[in-house]
């Protein structure tokens, strides 16, 4: 097939939004959705429906569970690609109870079907969005001048199978819901971790966005107090994070007491689904300035030894003392390492902790230079233009507009 690329692309773009995609012969259907849909027995989704598929047709399937699908056979095969489940809209508790007294279901299934929907993605755009995505592969596809046809299947009934008040039978689906969702969050909040680990921030914003208030696991009947809790949680997941990205606790530490502060101090939980995009963002940027996991021992004390305290002394004889390492041998390690000497990668750090104040602050600019660790004033100036173009009082009054 020469549309390997797109198709790739396109289950990758899903992914991204937390929705499955899967590829298998139409004659050997996979078990669909989270080993849940099982057991639930729609009439939709079952090996006829595919074998009964046909070439150059979209499908767009609505089951009776409020659950969205598309699905296409790829040319010149047999294989299907099928897209899968997502929800439109927020599911709450009372959209839910209006679901089952619609399809007649035991009132069991509030549990169940609440631990089910919080297993799933929602594209709260709607599905036309979804559509054009799938469209667009159609015309690469099958060409854009082909004409293909979309059918739209809509299920409201579930099979008989279903209905009824075993105990035994609802406990059985209801397991397998609690086992589906602790695997389906243990796995999300690896991907997190590893997102988060390595600095990539778009793709975790991504994931953090997923998170809503009707989907955390539901710990506590005060809504505020249990998204704190999620938040506390997560606030420990991306500190792990970090640190396996090799920052070391003293940054950690500093942000994640920051984090925490700001946990206890939320109003609601609008509130608190930014502030979860903004810890996201912030460890990912704590990875990206902080990681060290490219440096030596020696390199690493270096550097850790200038971010604690930019006002000691940080001349390469202090740090060679302090280490107990020939200067000479520290200068050529530092330097091959971070591709600066150690005086440039000092006086950085005293530029941009100085940009931080200049910003921050009104403190007369001989005391930033101070709290840089440069007392001499005039040489602060002058190390501040070498790195950033101008002085440090052209650069204040160009933040604040003259």
């Amino acid at each position: 097939m020469n549309c390997e690329a797109e198709i790739s692309f396109l289950c990758r773009l899903m992914k991204n939004y937390g929705v499955q995609t899967l590829r298998f012969q139409r004659s050997d259907p996979p078990q669909i959705d989270l080993g849940l849909r099982d057991s639930i027995h729609l009439v939709n989704l079952k090996s006829d429906f595919f074998v009964h598929m046909q070439p150059r047709t979209m499908y767009a399937v609505d089951d009776a569970l409020l659950c969205h699908y598309n699905a296409l056979l790829l040319p010149d095969t047999d294989e299907v690609l099928l897209i899968g489940p997502y929800l439109t809209q927020d599911v709450t508790e009372q959209t839910i109870l209006q679901l089952m007294d619609k399809l007649r279901l035991p009132s069991g299934a509030l549990t169940i079907l609440t631990h089910y929907y919080q297993q799933l993605p929602v594209i709260i755009v709607n599905d036309t969005m979804m559509l054009g995505l799938i469209n667009t592969l159609a015309d690469t596809l099958w060409g854009e001048d082909c004409n293909f046809e979309t059918h739209y299947i809509e299920s409201n009934t579930l099979s008989d199978v279903t209905r009824g008040e075993d105990p035994a039978f609802l406990k059985k689906i209801m397991d397998a819901a609690d086992l589906k969702l602790m695997e389906a969050r243990y796995e999300a909040e690896n991907r997190l971790m590893y997102a988060v680990a390595h600095g990539h921030t778009h793709q975790a914003q991504m994931m953090i966005s997923h998170a809503n208030e009707h989907v955390l696991e539901q710990r506590t009947m005060d809504s505020l107090r249990n998204i704190k809790n999620y938040g506390i949680v997560l606030n420990v997941l991306l500190r792990k994070a970090a640190e396996d990205g090799s920052v070391h606790p003293l940054h950690i530490d500093q942000l994640s007491s920051s984090m925490a502060r700001r946990l206890e101090q939320l109003r609601s939980p609008a509130d608190a689904l930014k502030l979860f995009s903004t810890m996201v963002h912030k460890y990912c940027l704590l990875v990206k300035n902080h990681s060290m996991k490219n440096y030596s021992q020696l390199v690493q004390h270096v550097i850790l030894r200038i971010d604690a305290d930019l006002t000691a002394d940080l001349s390469l004889k202090s740090h060679a003392d302090f280490l107990n390492v020939n200067p000479s041998y520290l200068s050529t390690l530092f330097k091959r390492e971070t591709g600066m000497t150690l005086t440039d990668y000092v006086n950085r750090q005293r530029v941009e902790h100085g940009i931080f104040l200049l910003n921050a602050t009104d403190m007369q600019i001989q005391t930033i230079a101070q709290y840089c660790g440069i007392p001499d004033v005039n040489y602060f100036t002058k190390t501040f233009k070498k790195f950033i173009g101008k002085t440090p009082k052209e650069y204040r009054q160009d933040i604040r507009g003259r």
